[in-house]
């Protein structure tokens, strides 16, 4: 007994300095990893594991966390010359390779507490251009495909933050639901662009009556029509645009308002007019409370509620006007 304790001493040197033949059975090891038939096996799987998220609406994507985009939204930046790897928030980036084509997971922040918002939009990027000045700065465009919504948590793959994504329908009710732990962000009302108070949230619920509440989304979404033609016309005659024909150019963006019965598209489409990018600076920042509304109705109340308080803001500013001019 008490031979033991060199023997197991010895048996632990041997592992840690194995013989010669060992590290040549390694090295054949190693030939047979790099060897031709198991790189493909490695990539057939990579394949098969593509395919399979496809069949599952699904993907991996490389996470971008800067602004809660919307469908139909267009947003430009420009990089630094320096700045190779076109950084974002969060350690976030477009990375070197960037290209025309390339689709990404645009994410936003809940604006009070900063958490990265489990539901974004695809983002699309179109345009990759140094610009004209000679300063080696670059510009991209990116613009909103569709709604998406975060699996799990994000991961990091050599160095890139990415995440598995499921493709949604404008509808979130139609899309099977988020699991509870994986809300980083509840639902959240919509910030203010000067302090107050913010307007509804995208709550709903349960308990309420389907029938009462599939009247009440339809009587919101006829509502929006006439809302978005008031809140045009205070745009315009308030010279709220910052540029001209700042309204025209985010309306060949978004394209026509949505059908009445497309109640989801026709609340995200109102939140995409009245936070546009670049910003008129008219309204709430509902877009994060919309992408986090848990159903169609809550979609329409985050619309509603944020289009009349930017019109009675307006109306509001245009009475001062017209107070002011009249002295």
């Amino acid at each position: 007994r008490r031979r033991r304790p060199p023997q197991r001493a010895r048996r632990r040197a041997a592992v840690v300095a194995p013989s010669a033949s060992s590290k040549n059975d390694d090295a054949d090891a190693a030939d047979e990893s790099s060897s031709p038939e198991l790189d493909m096996g490695s990539l057939s799987r990579r394949v098969a594991e593509i395919k399979a998220l496809e069949d599952a609406n699904q993907a991996n994507l490389r996470v971008l966390v800067l602004d809660a985009t919307l469908p139909g939204q267009r947003l430009s930046l420009r990089f630094d010359a320096k700045d190779t790897r076109r950084r974002l928030g969060l350690g976030t980036e477009l990375g070197v390779g960037a290209a025309v084509g390339d689709t990404y997971a645009m994410l936003g922040q809940a604006p009070a507490s900063g958490q990265v918002l489990p539901l974004g939009t695809e983002v699309k990027l179109t345009r990759v251009d140094p610009l004209p000045d000679g300063s080696g700065d670059v510009e991209v465009e990116m613009v909103g495909v569709r709604r998406l919504r975060i699996e799990g948590q994000p991961f990091d793959e050599n160095g890139v933050a990415m995440a598995k994504v499921t493709y949604m329908r404008f509808a979130p009710e139609e899309t099977p639901p988020l699991p509870r732990d994986n809300e980083s962000v509840a639902p959240t009302s919509p910030r203010p662009i000067e302090g107050g108070g913010a307007p509804g949230s995208g709550s709903y619920d349960e308990s309420d009556d389907p029938e009462k509440a599939e009247l009440e989304t339809t009587r919101m979404s006829d509502e929006l029509e006439s809302l978005v033609d008031e809140w045009t016309v205070l745009v315009r005659t308030g010279g709220r645009e910052r540029v001209p024909g700042q309204l025209e150019l985010i309306a060949s963006h978004l394209g026509p308002m949505p059908a009445r019965a497309s109640k989801a598209r026709r609340a995200a489409w109102v939140a995409a007019l009245i936070n546009p990018i670049p910003a008129l600076g008219v309204a709430y920042e509902i877009r994060p409370a919309l992408l986090m509304a848990r159903d169609t109705r809550g979609m329409l109340k985050v619309a509603t509620d944020g289009i009349k308080t930017s019109i009675e803001r307006l109306r509001k500013d245009a009475l001062e006007d017209q107070l002011e001019g009249s002295k």
